[in-house]
């Protein structure tokens, strides 16, 4: 997996929910959310045994359902055909989808994340957005994004633990 971060423009770690890296130079640092309809700027919509949970990437949404958090893997970065501010990301051939697709970079919403990576900060999805559209433009290399799930894991396990205690 070492060679999945170095060999990217930017890496999303679920459990420290940090999106870091650059992009034709310009560095980006921006609090990040997935699954769970964590983003959402609804109160009390978010699902915390699936938000964030790097063990629940594979839980997919079903109708009201949410989502878990994006799959672990790597992803080539495109601007959205329709959305404006909505960046695709796209799946290499060797990910583990899971049956899982359509997962993006975009900003709040009422719906948050069903697994899309949600930035805090609105100014960071036009930021990313932009320097997409700009690679796209000038015909550079697409930016690649690395997922992955390192850090304290047994913060999240202490954290689930306590959620089905109180449920």
């Amino acid at each position: 997996m070492i060679n999945a971060i170095t060999d990217t423009d930017l890496v999303y770690n679920i459990v420290e929910e940090l999106l870091a890296g650059s992009i034709s130079g310009v560095f980006i640092n921006a609090r990040a959310v997935s699954g769970g309809r964590a983003g959402s700027k609804l109160r009390g919509v978010v699902n915390p045994m699936l938000a964030n949970n790097p063990y629940a990437t594979r839980v997919k949404q079903e109708g009201n359902t949410s989502g878990g958090p994006i799959i672990m893997g790597k992803y080539k970065l495109k601007t959205h055909e329709s959305k404006p501010n909505w960046i695709r990301l796209v799946p290499f051939s060797d990910n583990r989808m899971g049956n899982r697709s359509g997962f993006a970079i975009h900003g709040r919403g009422k719906r948050g994340s069903d697994g899309c990576i949600v930035p805090a900060d609105f100014n960071a999805v036009k930021l990313i957005y932009s320097l997409v559209k700009s690679c796209e433009k000038t015909g550079k290399t697409v930016p690649t994004l690395a997922v992955v799930a390192i850090g304290d894991l047994e913060y999240i396990d202490t954290r689930l633990k306590n959620l089905r205690h109180t449920a």
